[in-house]
């Protein structure tokens, strides 16, 4: 499968499967704020300049949004994303326990907004799942 890099820094890894039309996080460490804002934001582009309507979130190494984060998630990013055209969402989650809580709490608002939205154990599960949507 080709593999686009589109971000390769300190805090994630973002690559773009160009086949299947997956954008694919992986987070390296915490990070919040303008750092984290325009990694997703540069992933949404991506999305959109590419007509992809998957993303694979693997949170296995973020440890929970911030308030600000948060917030500028639900009115920002969601909204640039969804008309990028996002539709489907495979989601491994943060591997402690009040990342996995926030991050649950967001998947159930997103499905309530017509996201295809799945929580994954692994990487290769969520990708076999998002290639079959």
């Amino acid at each position: 499968m080709t593999t686009i890099t589109v971000t390769d820094n300190e805090f994630a890894l973002v690559r773009y499967y160009p086949e299947t039309g997956i954008i694919h996080h992986e987070w390296k460490q915490f990070c919040s704020g303008k750092p984290f804002q325009d990694i997703m934001l540069t992933a949404t582009r991506h999305l959109r300049d590419n007509r992809g309507t998957k993303w694979l979130s693997d949170d296995t190494n973020y440890f929970v949004l911030t308030g600000e984060d948060s917030l500028w998630g639900q009115r920002v990013w969601f909204y640039e994303t969804i008309a990028a055209g996002w539709k489907h969402w495979a989601i491994i989650l943060p591997a402690l326990q009040i990342g996995k809580m926030s991050i649950t709490e967001m998947v159930t608002q997103y499905r309530a907004a017509g996201i295809n939205a799945k929580i994954f154990d692994n990487v290769p599960e969520a990708m076999t799942w998002l290639e079959a949507q």
